[in-house]
């Protein structure tokens, strides 16, 4: 069975490994990119099957990421969500505008995260 690919997008590097370690260490397999550029730049190469951004990133912030990828045909089914310190109304109402399916406020516990990644590929 093949293993659920993840793009994980975040510019703080410590909370992308750390979220990196605990998804692989429930079987996921996952992509890191360091800034939006990156994570754009890995998915000309890469279909995953769900993708998490930070919201506070620069010069690309989660909102003008998912905006881009979402320009993408291939990319407009893969579900996206926000994994953000910002727990904040008009962002989460902002993202739901957008089409964001998730907005997760850190800091995140890997079992509510896995339940969300579950329910949105089906696999509950």
């Amino acid at each position: 069975m093949k293993k659920v690919q993840i793009l994980y997008v975040d510019d703080e590097v410590d909370a992308l490994h750390s979220l990196q370690i605990g998804l692989e260490d429930r079987g996921y397999d996952v992509l890191i990119a360091e800034s939006g550029k990156n994570a754009l730049e890995l998915l000309k190469k890469n279909t995953p099957d769900v993708i998490i951004a930070d919201l506070r990133m620069h010069p690309m912030n989660g909102f003008e990421l998912f905006q881009e990828v979402k320009k993408n045909t291939k990319m407009t089914s893969v579900p996206f969500f926000f994994l953000t310190a910002v727990d904040d109304f008009l962002a989460q109402k902002y993202g739901q505008t957008l089409g964001v399916d998730a907005y997760i406020t850190k800091p995140i516990e890997l079992d509510y995260l896995e339940t969300i990644i579950k329910r949105k590929l089906g696999n509950q």
